[in-house]
């Protein structure tokens, strides 16, 4: 599809440039096009059109103003002093600074490597207005500004997102109670300090792949800058809420490290601690964790035994835990069976595909024990409630035989930076991963686990090189976590989230009634700070009070004026 579109647009172009032919023409003939694809073509291909248009319409915007800039610099010679001039600054500024953090090891003023925008800004684009500059403002046609602001307005929300503040959302329920499916967050990267992009070359506003696509990548890894951060405010405590790139992100090969999946979860061990699990319970440093967090498990729904239950009580009762949002899967029965569990939302869709349905009676949900409490009162006298025990195999480290389960794991050491791991055959399961592919070492292990060569050389020892972390999700029995893959490296963390600004119910179009259809909007969510804990403040109506100022000052003006 790319090539047929990149046929269009360099038809376009010649349309526009070479015949004159007016933009609201071709413009016309594009989404016509698109039309015309939309009728003949799947609605992926229809996507993927518009994409790669909207995509080499930006390109060649970037294009011209970089070939105008240099042909300035090739034809006029005051164009070519402000260019040796301005990079010279910026040169001479950005090699002092970096000798000034080699020698005072002040990494806090990194961040001064921003002035160079200044600089830019004296010379060539003058939005604040500098006294003295060389700037001088010449007369663009209408569509030459557009252009220019498009570009700008595209560079400027770039830097936001990848040095300040970036929008995210919650697709899965493994931090239920804390987050929700729905939530639209606002992650600081300025906490933990942003991470300057080993990927430079990168298409805005993607982060793996170009949507409309399989697995067309949005970036190139020709060249990778490896991992550097600038300072933060704050490093991550125990219970914070992070960002991170997800370590075991398999979705293609040799994937950069800061092109991985975005994960989101509660970071329950930091660099340094020792952590387990018993019975549920963590424990930091031997030291139970008494943290108020609203964690869920999972929990089975069967009908009792001696009870018959009418399908007018098994459908009360699915009613009843979809009105309070509990995550429930259900087995239903079909003419061939029992059916895989799935949403209370999806039986429409199973129905399509294997006829009429009905409820097993089988209900698998995950709650909180408040939320237990609360919904084993209201069906005990029909059915049990029991908590769903599992061993699970896939435990990190896999290659380790244990019997330990989600519930009860550990103890586990969590490495932190200048630590001189004592290698041997037990804890090599823990840590060759870590030597290997997150520290980018050479590691050759005996068969029986006694002898390490680690570059080549053969050691007993390693010192580790960055920080590491334990990440969990607070949905304990529903969330794939470093208890499956282990620990997250300093270098995958992206930043803490710290605001809601919108929050979905997609269960709510489900429920019945008005008022309870309306709920799709969480009213309670908007606005709210994150905290890592569960005290979020609102801010919705200092939103709203912001909002109104300018109107409720013209109208008192008028008032006094008349």
């Amino acid at each position: 599809m790319f090539i047929v579109t990149l046929t269009i647009f360099i038809l376009s172009i010649y349309l526009a440039y070479f015949k004159k032919q007016p933009s609201q023409k071709i413009i016309y003939g594009l989404l016509f096009l698109g039309f015309f694809i939309f009728l003949i073509c799947p609605i992926q291909y229809v996507k993927q059109y518009f994409i790669f248009l909207i995509i080499l319409y930006l390109s060649s915007l970037y294009i011209k103003i970089i070939y105008n800039w240099i042909y300035k610099i090739i034809k006029s010679l005051e164009d070519r002093k402000k260019f040796i001039t301005c990079f010279l600054y910026i040169f001479l500024f950005s090699i002092a600074l970096k000798l000034i953090i080699s020698i005072t090891n002040l990494s806090g003023i990194k961040w001064l490597y921003f002035l160079n925008f200044f600089v830019l800004d004296y010379y060539y684009f003058n939005f604040i207005n500098w006294k003295n500059s060389t700037y001088t403002k010449k007369e663009n046609s209408k569509q030459n500004e557009w252009e220019e602001s498009i570009t700008f307005a595209i560079f400027a929300a770039t830097l936001i997102h990848v040095f300040f503040i970036q929008p995210f959302t919650i697709p899965t329920s493994s931090m239920e109670k804390s987050m929700l499916v729905g939530d639209f967050l606002l992650v600081s990267k300025m906490n933990y300090g942003a991470n300057i992009p080993n990927t430079p070359f990168f298409l805005p506003f993607m982060h793996q792949k170009i949507p409309g696509t399989e697995n067309t990548p949005s970036y190139l890894k020709n060249i990778q800058l490896g991992y550097n951060r600038l300072p933060g405010f704050q490093q991550i405590k125990n219970n914070d809420i992070v960002v991170f790139n997800f370590p075991a992100d398999t979705l293609r090969d040799d994937i950069p490290f800061d092109k991985k999946m975005n994960y989101v979860k509660r970071c329950v061990g930091i660099s340094g601690d020792t952590i387990e699990l018993k019975n549920k319970s963590i424990y930091i440093n031997g030291i139970k964790d008494i943290e108020n967090i609203p964690t869920q498990f999972q929990y089975i729904i069967t009908p009792r035994d001696s009870i018959y239950v009418s399908p007018k009580i098994v459908f009360s009762l699915e009613q009843t835990l979809l009105e309070n949002d509990i995550e429930t899967y259900i087995q239903y029965v079909s003419k061939r069976g029992y059916e895989n569990p799935i949403k209370i939302t999806q039986r429409g869709k199973l129905e399509k595909s294997v006829g009429p349905v009905k409820n097993s009676g089988i209900f698998i949900t995950f709650m909180t024990m408040q939320e237990k409490k609360v919904i084993e009162s209201k069906i005990n006298k029909w059915f049990n409630i029991k908590e769903e025990q599992k061993t699970n195999k896939n435990l990190f480290p896999k290659s380790l035989k244990k019997t330990w389960t989600i519930d009860d794991f550990g103890p586990i050491y969590i490495p932190k930076k200048g630590d001189i791991l004592a290698l041997n055959q037990n804890n090599i399961h823990f840590y060759k991963k870590l030597i290997a592919e997150y520290e980018n070492n050479d590691l050759l292990i005996s068969e029986d686990n006694t002898q390490f060569h680690i570059n080549g050389e053969l050691t007993s020892k390693y010192q580790v090189k960055m920080n590491y972390y334990w990440m969990m999700g607070d949905n304990r029995h529903n969330s794939e976590d470093s208890r499956i893959w282990g620990f997250v490296p300093e270098d995958h963390i992206v930043g803490k989230p710290i605001f809601t600004w919108l929050s979905l119910n997609y269960n709510a179009i489900h429920k019945k009634g008005i008022k309870n259809k309306l709920g799709i909007i969480r009213w309670n969510k908007l606005f709210t700070t994150i905290h890592g804990k569960k005290n979020e403040k609102s801010y919705f109506l200092h939103f709203l009070i912001i909002l109104m100022l300018p109107t409720l000052i013209r109208w008192t003006r008028r008032k006094l004026l008349s």
